[in-house]
């Protein structure tokens, strides 16, 4: 079960990120979602609120944690958080089978608001290989985990 942190324990999260090599940061007007085992955060990530929805960033998972489902997990339980927000990520190309099956689909510019699309316009200026992929109340599914 997903957490849904209050600034005041961003400190913990940032720490989290820190620990497992992540350089990002929480900050004040994020929503910040995690995972905790026995009380330790295993996985955390970013809700940055834009105009007419989140962008996810940051979706992060305890190094010796990886590979075991933590990350779509609090992908999908996020989103289900949000909802009926739409959401955004510029996930690196080759995370697309990840972002896919949380629901996520492969956008064009022309169909995402301009505080999306612009900054995502900006990293591939630069070289950045990241993808432009999106989840919006229209196409969404709620996800229901396994009893």
């Amino acid at each position: 079960m997903i957490e849904e942190l209050q600034p005041v324990a961003f400190p913990l999260v940032n720490r989290f990120f820190k620990a497992n090599g992540h350089k990002g940061k929480a900050r004040s007007d994020e929503r910040v979602f995690v995972v905790r085992q026995k009380g330790e955060i295993i996985a955390a990530l970013r809700a940055c609120p834009r105009s007419q929805g989140y962008l996810l960033r940051s979706v992060w998972v305890a190094i010796s944690r990886r590979k075991k489902g933590f990350g779509l997990k609090l992908t999908k339980d996020t989103i289900n958080a949000l909802y009926p927000a739409s959401c955004w990520c510029y996930p690196y190309e080759h995370l697309k089978e990840f972002y896919t099956l949380a629901g996520f689909r492969e956008l064009t510019t022309d169909n995402v608001p301009d505080d999306i699309s612009i900054p995502w316009q900006k990293y591939r200026i630069h070289n950045q290989p990241f993808l432009l992929m999106g989840i919006s109340d229209s196409a969404h599914e709620p996800f229901k985990p396994e009893e």
